[in-house]
């Protein structure tokens, strides 16, 4: 008896272990195709929210996660001007009797060699690096894969694209349709706990509210570095989207000095302590309106492939592994065609993806607030504190 082919997933990166992760614990044997020539994953801190952990537990993954990443004992927002603190959210073990899970702070290489880890024990799933995926075509038996350095089309039963931002498997989906640059940039870095002052030293995360900025700490690495991003309204834009966007000293500078300009000087502090930021121009696509977005036929969206998201929620790693748990559990069905299995996949994620999207879009608003707005907010913070911080419609879900 023949072996039925394997769901082809492009794209290795958190996304798409997780969704050859999940597919391999449901039966399901995949094969991972990446464009670059070496398998890693960049960037730095991330937040993984229970609805997020608790998934990520189910495959097995929570033991080496919690080897390397942080659970913050709570989250303090203060005033970027006055440093004056207005509201505080207890997590770790609040947040595991509420949710069932912690919220986790952890480096992206992190969780990405934990997810490679779990896949590698499981046997279920072959890699093949530096493949550049050129067409795609669908078929009655499936779906063809024709990438950019191989004269041979790759057959699969169907297809997972799991690409990020600039995803080549999107066009098959949803045709052309360039990111939008939100005008927003991030400035990242890493600082060895050591080599801190004591006040910057501990088991919490960290935002401080400005107008037309916030900044973000939280521990990785088992508590061994701080994980620093300064988000700000720039006055120019990339013209694509990536961890490392060139852009000089000179205009990080200028930046972060306009910006902060207001900031108090506890802030300024930290932000003098970095040698070296890497810039990250913020990209993301209007919000879901529905399932024709996420599939068509034999072919499917995961993560940012799908539905990049400005990182106001932190959830776009979240997203992407609840996208695979349920691509997974839909695709158990085997009384259902290819075409249908993802469709119901679609059907069940569109609605809740596009809320995400939209509450990030919504935050950035409400993080970079000035004038009438800001002073709302602020009352809001100091009446509802952690009421207003915590979010059960996002990690229950």
């Amino acid at each position: 008896m023949t072996s039925p082919l394997p769901v082809a997933v492009v794209g290795a990166g958190i996304g798409g272990l997780a969704a050859a992760l999940a597919l391999g614990r449901a039966g399901v044997n995949s094969h991972l195709y990446e464009q670059s020539a070496r398998f890693e994953e960049a960037g730095a801190g991330i937040g993984l929210g229970p609805n997020a952990v608790r998934r990520l537990d189910e495959w097995g993954v929570g033991k080496a996660l919690r080897e390397t990443a942080c659970m913050p004992l709570a989250l303090q927002v203060r005033n970027a001007d006055d440093a004056r603190e207005l509201g505080r959210l207890p997590m770790a073990d609040a947040f595991q009797a509420r949710y069932g899970a912690p919220y986790l702070t952890i480096h992206r290489a992190d969780l990405h060699d934990s997810l490679w880890q779990a896949l590698c024990r499981q046997s279920t799933c072959d890699l093949t690096l530096h493949q550049r995926l050129r067409e795609v075509s669908q078929t009655p038996a499936g779906v063809e894969l024709h990438f950019e350095n191989s004269e041979l089309a790759q057959q699969a039963q169907a297809l997972v694209g799991a690409d990020g931002l600039y995803s080549q498997v999107r066009r098959t989906v949803c045709g052309e349709q360039a990111p939008e640059a939100s005008g927003h940039w991030a400035y990242r870095a890493m600082l060895p706990m050591q080599d801190l002052p004591v006040a910057w030293r501990k088991l919490q995360m960290g935002m401080w509210l400005g107008s037309g900025l916030h900044v973000v700490h939280y521990p990785v690495r088992g508590g061994e570095w701080l994980n620093v991003v300064v988000l700000v309204e720039a006055t120019d834009t990339a013209t694509t989207a990536g961890w490392d966007v060139s852009r000089t000293s000179a205009q990080i500078a200028a930046d972060l000095q306009r910006c902060m300009q207001a900031s108090c000087n506890e802030l300024k502090e930290l932000v003098a302590l970095v040698p070296q930021w890497r810039a990250w121009c913020l990209f993301d696509r209007p919000p879901v309106v529905s399932a024709a977005q996420l599939a068509r036929g034999k072919v499917a969206l995961l993560g940012d492939a799908a539905h990049p998201m400005l990182p106001y929620l932190a959830q776009g790693a979240g997203m992407a592994i609840e996208d695979a748990a349920c691509l997974a559990s839909h695709w158990q069905n085997a009384s259902l065609s290819a075409e249908q299995r993802l469709l119901n996949y679609a059907q069940a994620r569109w609605s809740r993806v596009s809320q995400v999207q939209q509450r990030a879009r919504r935050n950035g608003r409400i993080f970079h607030a000035d004038g009438l707005l800001r002073s709302a907010r602020d009352a809001a913070m100091k009446v509802g504190g952690a009421r207003l911080m915590d979010m059960p419609w996002l990690y229950a879900g």
